[in-house]
Order: C-alpha cells, then structure tokens, then sequence
C-alpha cells in the first residue's frame, strides 16, 4: 500500500490527520502532521481490544453479522470463540 496524494488529502479532509506546524516559506521548510483526536481513539481502542482489555462490539444490527456468505459466518465463528476465551 503505497501512500499517494490523494489517500493524504483525503485523510486530512476527513479529520484524521492534522497540522501541527504550518510551513513558514523563509524559516521552516515542511509542515508538521499529527493524528487527529479522532484518529488517536480509534488508535487507543483498536490496541485495547487487540491486548484483550476491551471486547469487540458485536450487536444483531452489524452488517458483520448477516451471515451471508460461508467467510462471514466463519468470521463471526472465530470472533465469537475470541470472545468468549477471556486468556486470549
């Protein structure tokens, strides 16, 4: 995946990336990005459920959840034995 000035603006467009540092033309060559408040929650709660502390949000309305295909039942399969193992 091979970031492109498209992905970028997009990104700042949508709030996830912010300016931290607006380039001055005579002094500072480049500006300078953070991750958005927004961006660094969703950072924040990913690790969280990747370290077990939180589970994944799971609800009858999730379009994860149609079971349409055999992948998504095996995926809401594993993501509910993942669940239920609280020494994962």
């Amino acid at each position: 995946m091979s970031w492109d000035k498209n992905r970028w603006e997009r990104l700042k467009r949508d709030g996830w990336i912010e300016t931290w540092r607006h380039r001055n033309r005579t002094t500072i060559m480049y500006s300078i990005f953070k991750t958005s408040f927004k961006c660094s929650q969703v950072i924040s709660r990913i690790y969280r459920v990747l370290l077990g502390e939180e589970d994944l949000p799971t609800s009858e309305r999730s379009v994860f959840y149609n079971n349409i295909t055999y992948t998504d039942k095996v995926y809401n399969k594993s993501i509910d034995d993942m669940i239920k193992d609280k020494d994962r």
